[in-house]
């Protein structure tokens, strides 16, 4: 079937005139072309999911300072307790005192 064929003659054919006028006709075919507006996005827009996401990191930080600065308070100390201390402090001088004055003695009366 193929040996049938003459190879030199082109089994194809072109309308006559088809390419003359083939670029004004498939540009006819064609929608118009729309042009498309930009988008215009405001800067608040923008800046909202930073804002709530910068919010919602302090609070996490200032909620876990709260509640860590009032789970791990110390017991108060009472007055009698802070008084007792402030003398033990006082008697400790006191005794460095002493020493140091009784050496002073025996260095400068000898």
């Amino acid at each position: 079937m193929l040996d049938s064929l003459d190879k030199k003659k082109n089994p194809f054919k072109v309308p006559e005139n088809y390419f003359e006028n083939f670029n004004a006709e498939i540009m006819s075919k064609l929608p118009e072309k729309q042009i498309q507006k930009r988008k215009i996005v405001p800067l608040w827009k923008k800046v909202v999911p930073w804002t709530a996401a910068a919010a919602v990191f302090c609070g996490v930080i200032f909620s876990t300072g709260i509640l860590n600065k009032t789970t791990s308070d110390p017991v108060p100390v009472t007055s009698s307790a802070l008084a007792s201390s402030e003398e033990e402090d006082y008697y400790l001088f006191l005794e460095d005192e002493v020493v140091r004055s009784q050496y002073k003695e025996i260095m400068y009366n000898n």
